[in-house]
């Protein structure tokens, strides 16, 4: 599960990139916030599942948590409040993506985060 969430977020990135070289810059704060959001919350859950724990680690995870938990919050309000979609695009498979991406990796990184809440 944590190498398909790895994938996930990898791929989610990159196509928001991809989007942004092709398309160019978002044109409205919100969208601007939104594609920072896709890019940077995966590549940070990148990093923190593929990161060993070690010292200053404690925290970290829970970061993770919490911005993934935003990503979701804003994802979700981003996919209600754009609707209804241009027919024949890729979008609806973007959306399952972006809404995807922060469940699998709050399970994941619940796993995560328990272990160093319980000391082990």
């Amino acid at each position: 599960m944590k190498t398909l969430t790895i994938l996930c977020c990898v791929v989610l990135a990159a196509l928001s990139v991809m989007e942004v070289v092709t398309e160019g810059l978002p044109g409205r704060p919100s969208q601007w916030a939104l594609t920072a959001l896709i890019v940077l919350v995966p590549t940070f859950t990148v990093f923190v599942l593929s990161g060993k724990p070690g010292r200053g680690w404690a925290g970290v995870p829970g970061v993770a948590v919490l911005c993934n938990l935003v990503l979701l919050g804003v994802t979700c309000w981003a996919a209600v409040t754009q609707y209804p979609y241009p027919e024949g695009s890729g979008v609806i498979p973007f959306v399952v993506l972006a809404l995807l991406t922060p469940v699998l990796s709050l399970v994941v990184l619940r796993r995560a985060v328990q272990p160093l809440q319980t000391g082990g």
